[in-house]
């Protein structure tokens, strides 16, 4: 074990990983809660029934939403990033989990996922922490929307602006939402829930993290006419859904023409609030290798500010 421990202490980590005897330093200061934008996340992975689910976790940096994932049960998931991550191989090595168990590629970004995985063929993609580092925010809707079987489930987490109503995307370069470098563009809630529904996706559930301000929704990929028929969704939306987009990127008539006509996953518990504020401080979050508060910790996080941000240059 103390080879493994010595390993730790040298890697740079942003997530807390908990390794049995011991864990990994999460992305904050030791003695605060960690991985605290997973925790709505967590939840909806809880209420879902991955025994015969193909998932993806994009953007899985040192993993812990995979590595979760395969520990309750999914029948396989792959695990990809732009970069190749050196704690992610450190984790999979403790933790037993072989590239047999868990498909792990670097080098892929949102635009290259349909070359990457198969049409309607996957039942579960999470997508944490990514939209607010994309040049083109609504491709993770409908890139997520192409790979996904009908029934399946999109989570989806991202800061986002909440002093304001309107749907917009704000330049993060200008009015600075968010005090990282690599963020570009923050939503608002509005914004969001309109690029859910125009990709295909039926909002189940929302989560709000009380601080800092990061929201994350369960999202269920639908045919469009029941998106059409539905009073939920905007009127002016339902006239964009008739007519399909006029985007070759993506059209509902593609994905329709394709689609494998089967449910994509199951929920363990359909008692699901629809809305809830989670507070970090008060939670009691249960989710496979994320360690409680109290677990001896190794290693440094990667980031260099109190915020859980990159120094400013």
């Amino acid at each position: 074990m103390q080879n493994y421990i010595d390993k730790v202490s040298g890697t740079k980590w942003f997530h807390a990983i908990d390794f049995g005897d011991f864990a990994s330093q999460g992305r904050f200061e030791p003695g605060r809660p960690q991985n605290i934008t997973l925790y709505g996340a967590f939840e909806f992975i809880n209420h879902l029934n991955l025994n015969n689910a193909r998932v993806l976790d994009i953007g899985t940096s040192d993993g812990l939403v995979a590595f979760g994932c395969k520990g309750i049960g999914a029948k396989s998931v792959s695990a990809i990033d732009t970069f190749n991550d050196e704690a992610f191989h450190l984790s999979s090595e403790i933790l037993g989990y072989t590239n047999s168990d868990i498909e792990y590629q670097s080098g892929i970004q949102m635009a290259s996922l349909r070359s990457k995985f198969e049409a309607s063929s996957l039942c579960l993609v999470v997508c944490c922490g990514i939209i607010y580092h994309m040049l083109r925010p609504m491709e993770a809707f409908t890139e997520a929307r192409k790979i996904l079987k009908q029934g399946g489930i999109f989570i989806i987490e991202t800061p986002y602006e909440y002093k304001r109503n309107d749907a917009v995307l704000v330049f993060n370069g200008i009015e600075k939402v968010v005090n990282e470098t690599y963020t570009y563009f923050v939503p608002t809630k509005s914004a969001l829930e309109g690029m859910a529904l125009l990709s295909g996706f039926k909002i189940l559930a929302y989560r709000i993290l009380k601080a800092p301000k990061r929201i994350t929704y369960l999202l269920q990929a639908v045919n469009r006419q029941s998106l059409i028929d539905s009073e939920e969704t905007p009127e002016f939306i339902v006239q964009m859904l008739k007519r399909d987009t006029c985007d070759d990127g993506f059209r509902f008539k593609d994905i329709e023409n394709s689609e494998v006509k089967t449910s994509g996953i199951e929920f363990t518990n359909i008692n699901l609030d629809y809305y809830r504020e989670v507070d970090p401080n008060k939670e009691n979050v249960k989710f496979p290798y994320h360690p409680p508060l109290d677990k001896p910790a190794y290693g440094v996080t990667r980031f260099e500010q109190k915020d859980g941000n990159t120094k400013t240059l």
